[in-house]
């Protein structure tokens, strides 16, 4: 049996939420657009450029007081532009107002210093895994 395959070790961060302690929020600047869409426990924010195109997409999801972000990208086409910061603070908002406390996330290398600014803290190391796809007998 071969070993699964291991992606990059990422970091787990936590914050207390930078909003709820009176930080500013971020709107994205012109020309983008925010959209927040919420079914159940699940937000998910998009934003888009003035040709409607997604430049920024992100997730979070409410348990208990607990909101955890996943898929939280931007478009190569739009870097530098301050989308991950209206992201985040999109997300955070949207997370408070269902009662979370907490938000936990994995984050890449590259994400981590983003999320440090924005005051989540390291809290543990995290490994991912998953186990190779059998090929299909048809």
């Amino acid at each position: 049996m071969p070993d699964p395959q291991y992606s990059t070790p990422r970091v787990l961060g936590a914050d207390d939420f930078a909003i709820r302690r009176g930080q500013t929020q971020h709107a994205p600047a012109a020309p983008y657009e925010r959209e927040v869409r919420t079914e159940g426990p699940v937000t998910v924010v998009s934003l888009h450029d003035s040709s409607g195109e997604v430049a920024a997409r992100g997730t979070i999801a409410v348990v208990g007081a607990d909101a955890i972000a996943d898929r939280i990208e931007t478009d190569a086409a739009h870097p530098r532009r301050g989308l991950g910061r209206a992201m985040m603070s999109a997300l955070a908002e949207a997370a408070v107002a269902q009662g979370a406390r907490t938000g936990l996330l994995i984050a890449s290398e590259e994400g981590r210093r983003l999320y440090s600014c924005l005051g989540w803290r390291h809290k543990a190391d995290a490994l991912i895994a998953r186990k190779p796809v059998a090929p299909s007998n048809r």
